[in-house]
């Protein structure tokens, strides 16, 4: 396991240096707070990738929405025509499946933990996730951008680092998982991880 590090702290206008529930990954990474400093290791033989790199070709929010412009713009706002075009984008949206190209692929991503087993203080189990609080005070996001984690034996993570950013290092299995806290479109077992680290 890589060494972990404290957790690091997310500026915004409502609670500088504070990491706020919704925030998500991207915006930890490239704040004025984390800049460069926020920073992971590249581990050796896994590709970096990003979470719109999990969802499917043709199946991110900006082309699902594509798809149903002319027919929300066709409709009076406030209409119950246009609920039900929200309902079944909706529908779509929490449907997209996961990517099967990155099946069986050595990756290493970022995101935020939604502990799912315990052995005492110490977690073995999570989802990963794309911004914080996602699954406990924030709905789910859909199955193809959350990844349970498993832990090798041996290996947790404790309840401080998991209130941060951390990084998981592994070989990505485009299986559902259905847990407690939301289904899960990737699985990956035994990674190297390690919390993001501010200089």
């Amino acid at each position: 396991m890589a060494e972990v590090a404290a957790p690091p702290t997310h500026a915004t206008s409502d609670s500088p240096g504070v990491l706020q529930y919704g925030d998500p990954i991207t915006d930890l990474l490239s704040s004025p707070a984390a800049g460069a400093e926020a920073s992971a290791p590249t581990v050796a033989g896994f590709r970096a990738v990003e979470w719109n790199d999990l969802i499917a070709p043709g199946l991110s929010g900006e082309e699902i929405y594509e798809r149903y412009r002319e027919q929300i713009e066709a409709v009076k706002p406030g209409s119950p025509k246009l609920d039900e075009i929200y309902a079944e984008m909706n529908d779509d949206y929490d449907a997209a499946s996961v990517n099967p190209a990155l099946n069986s692929q050595k990756i290493q991503l970022a995101g935020f933990v939604a502990p799912l087993t315990y052995d005492g203080e110490k977690i073995t189990e999570f989802l990963l996730v794309p911004y914080f609080g996602a699954c406990i005070h924030v709905p789910p996001p859909p199955l193809n951008q959350v990844v349970v984690i498993t832990l090798a034996e041996g290996d947790s993570l404790s309840l401080e680092d998991s209130w941060g950013a951390i990084w998981v290092a592994g070989t990505l299995d485009a299986g559902v998982t259905d847990t407690d806290l939301a289904t899960a479109g990737y699985s990956i077992a035994g990674p190297v991880f390690g919390t993001y680290t501010t200089q």
